[in-house]
């Protein structure tokens, strides 16, 4: 079951937002991603705009609601990545209108020359820069491997 209808598109003070409509369970999954697939040799779009799902493999922007979920260094949500599929994952209670949102570097393999973006989330542990996986704190990454949260081919990265 997704949660999808219980989320609606807010414009914030940066763009727009994802926030819940209803309180959303912890564990819940709350959507699947969706866009075209994309190969790291056949990118058409930029990057900012692509979820990475693989070594080398991403999903496009789709239109829809997933396209607007915001970074967070503090994320109240992760991704579980099967396959080339991607599902966004409550990682505790989320309060009834509450933005969603989850940690971009837990599915990217980028480096600094790569992809990096200014991060504005107002998290009290702000990382400022926000890149790919193995720039996190060593404490980060074990955290969100317990949390389940971390694609195979970031593990060790």
């Amino acid at each position: 079951m997704s949660f999808h209808q219980n989320l609606k598109i807010i414009d914030v003070h940066e763009g727009k937002t994802v926030i819940t409509l209803a309180n959303v369970p912890p564990r819940t999954v709350i959507f699947e991603f969706k866009g075209n697939k994309f190969t790291k040799e056949n990118l058409v779009h930029d990057k900012n705009y692509l979820l990475q799902v693989g070594h080398s493999r991403f999903l496009g922007p789709s239109g829809d609601i997933d396209d607007y979920i915001n970074h967070s260094c503090n994320p109240n949500c992760g991704l579980t990545i099967v396959r080339d599929r991607a599902f966004l994952v409550s990682l505790h209670l989320i309060p009834f209108n509450q933005e969603i949102n989850f940690d971009y570097s837990t599915s990217s393999s980028d480096t600094l020359d790569e992809w990096k973006m200014e991060c504005k989330c107002g998290a009290f542990k702000c990382r400022k820069i926000i890149s790919g996986y193995q720039y996190l704190d060593k404490a980060i990454k074990e955290n969100y491997e317990k949390l389940g949260i971390v694609p195979s081919y970031l593990i060790g990265k």
